[in-house]
């Protein structure tokens, strides 16, 4: 049947891009790749969940095309996927319904508490709303990837082209830094040495760039020690190295944190003897790079405090654990103070007897309770507690060699970015929000296929 099926679409498109050639050839052409597309995706659903793998280079492309189609595609592909779920039951009926993980559960709840908090607390309910959008609607992703992927292979295949455009992003920034992009002067700090360009490729950023580096290292890492091939392991190091080489370039120090923490993470759980090598790499880097050791030394010293409690990260603290304090239980409303959207509505909050502008937290769990107060901060806090412990549980219960390796990395990458949100508010990007819930999913996905197996077996 699917084979029909794929040649009966790639027909209609081909008929109606014969129709639309008055309109210009390329025309034509995008309606035949549409075509050929949705032919591809309908053949095998699974397929369609490989698109979020390319999300960071599909989301330039259009941006950079058009500001309308770049700020609302994802949204379209979220109401596709939704409906391609519905075409899954209804062609697919002998298939499995809805796959339940134990992640469901923490998830539902966290919606549900933002919910609550959109309801009681909405000083303005426009705002509000938009602000409530950005923190659920990445979440999303998570429950359709993993009702549409089922395969082991279709878990490989969306980590792969993930990996493959991270290693496309790496090689730019390393480019950047070689001819020594253009950055603004707010990037580093006037007393600090030897950084002469942090890289960011096409995310426009270095932490974010830094973030998803962070991510996607220990994944690429991985498939040098799942691969059977000694080519292909000589790859994907090669990948690895220039992905860590990106990263070390961006001199995002919230990055190095999340980095030497999904790193020891990875070893701990691979191979306790990699410990010393990483220590060892570790200390030479501080060591023998001025720029590196520079960017480090500068952050513990007394001058940085100073300055970062007159205008940094650490004042930004204080205000935001203050307005808590003064908010304690939902918060001051969602998109209303610590975030991206407070930032584009020019919000403003009063601080005793200071009237503060809004500014980013510099850290998503604070943001969160500023916004939502304790009772979200509590929903959000066991629902990455229930990330992490389910993770875990999953590479416990694998047998299968090579996807306990990439469960190793997916888990040491997604680790490495919750630990990035302490300094910065990276989940407020919907590009690594939706990578992050992406690989979730991927990861239950995983555990859903190895609890069947051993359900199998008892």
């Amino acid at each position: 049947m699917r084979k029909y099926f794929i040649w009966i679409l790639l027909a209609v498109g081909a008929l109606f891009g014969l129709l639309t050639t008055f309109y210009g050839i390329a025309v034509f052409f995008a309606v035949m790749a549409a075509a050929v597309v949705c032919g591809v995706i309908l053949s095998d659903y699974e397929r369609a969940t490989y698109i979020l793998g390319a999300y960071s280079v599909i989301d330039f492309a259009l941006r950079s095309f058009s500001d309308f189609l770049g700020g609302i595609w994802d949204e379209l592909f979220l109401i596709l996927l939704i409906a391609l779920w519905g075409f899954k039951w209804i062609l697919y009926r002998k298939e499995e319904g809805f796959k339940m993980t134990p992640l469901d559960l923490p998830v539902f709840i966290f919606i549900t508490a933002m919910v609550f908090v959109l309801i009681v607390n909405s000083p303005d309910f426009s705002i509000s709303l938009e602000g409530f959008r950005a923190v659920v609607q990445y979440v999303l992703w998570y429950f359709i990837v993993i009702q549409l992927l089922r395969t082991e292979k279709g878990a490989k295949n969306l980590c792969m082209l993930f990996i493959l455009v991270c290693f496309a992003l790496a090689l730019h920034g390393v480019y950047q830094y070689i001819i020594g992009v253009e950055m603004p002067a707010g990037w580093v700090d006037s007393k600090e040495a030897g950084v002469r360009t942090r890289v960011y490729s096409i995310l426009g950023s270095p932490n974010v760039f830094g973030s998803l580096m962070t991510l996607a290292t220990p994944i690429a890492v991985s498939f040098v020690f799942s691969m059977k091939r000694f080519k292909s392991k000589v790859f994907f190091a090669f990948v690895s190295f220039v992905m860590a080489l990106s990263l070390l370039f961006t001199f995002s120090r919230g990055a190095w944190i999340g980095f030497m923490v999904a790193a020891f993470l990875y070893v701990l759980i691979k191979d306790k003897r990699f410990l010393i090598p990483i220590v060892i790499g570790a200390v030479f880097l501080i060591a023998f790079v001025p720029s590196v050791s520079n960017r480090i030394t500068y952050m513990l010293s007394s001058e940085y405090i100073e300055s970062s409690l007159r205008g940094g990260r650490l004042v930004r603290w204080l205000t935001g654990i203050d307005i808590v304090k003064a908010n304690p239980f939902v918060g001051v409303g969602h998109g209303h103070f610590g975030g991206a959207v407070a930032m584009n509505h020019g919000l403003s909050y009063l601080v005793g007897i200071s009237v503060h502008k809004t500014f980013y937290m510099d850290n998503y769990f604070l943001k969160t309770a500023v916004e939502t107060g304790l009772l979200g901060l509590s929903a959000f806090v066991v629902l990455i507690y229930q990330i992490i412990v389910n993770c875990v549980r999953t590479i416990r219960i694998t047998f299968d060699k090579s996807l306990k390796e990439l469960e190793i990395g997916i888990f040491a990458g997604l680790v490495g970015v919750i630990c990035h949100n302490f300094v910065e508010n990276i989940f407020e990007v919907p590009m690594m929000t939706s990578c992050f819930w992406t690989l979730t999913a991927v990861m239950m996905h995983l555990w859903y296929l190895s609890y069947k197996k051993k359900q199998a077996l008892v």
